[in-house]
């Protein structure tokens, strides 16, 4: 059985709620031996595992504050509410959370410095007690190899 772990925030921001939503999906589609669950990155559990790792929880805007430099939160809110759906994206049908890629590459900076920061960014997706992925949305193609389908 894979237990799938979604540490995002509470509640979920749009990278974190597609992730859950593409793991929900897929173990129900393929019949899989598997449960997800999204827990809060301030949680006991989220916060042990990144201690395990040397790292801490956190989020773009945490990435930002130890970088210091101020996330433009009016930006990200905008890229929310306004978010184009890509027709040819391969998040399509399991999007209905406002997440965009332009979203990502916005906190693409931040993804890139935090583990220099010691922090472990949401998204992250741990498989079996293993980190799969962190800080943006993964490809389809690594979701669907974690879970062999």
């Amino acid at each position: 059985m894979h237990q799938i772990i979604v540490i995002g925030t509470e509640p979920p921001c749009p990278r974190c709620a597609l992730l859950t939503s593409v793991f929900k999906e897929l173990i129900a589609r393929f019949d899989l031996d598997a449960s997800v669950k999204h827990i809060n990155y301030s949680d006991t559990a989220a916060v042990e595992f990144a201690a395990d790792m040397g790292l801490i929880t956190g989020t773009a805007k945490d990435v930002a504050v130890s970088l210091g430099i101020k996330l433009d939160l009016r930006r990200v809110k905008n890229l929310i509410e306004h978010a184009i759906q890509d027709q040819q994206c391969e998040f399509n049908e399991f999007n209905d959370c406002k997440w965009s890629r332009e979203l990502d590459e916005f906190l693409k900076p931040f993804e890139q410095k935090a583990w220099q920061k010691g922090i472990l960014m949401t998204p992250v997706v741990i498989i079996n007690g293993q980190l799969k992925h962190n800080g943006s949305v993964p490809a389809m193609k690594n979701i669907r190899s974690w879970l062999k389908v």
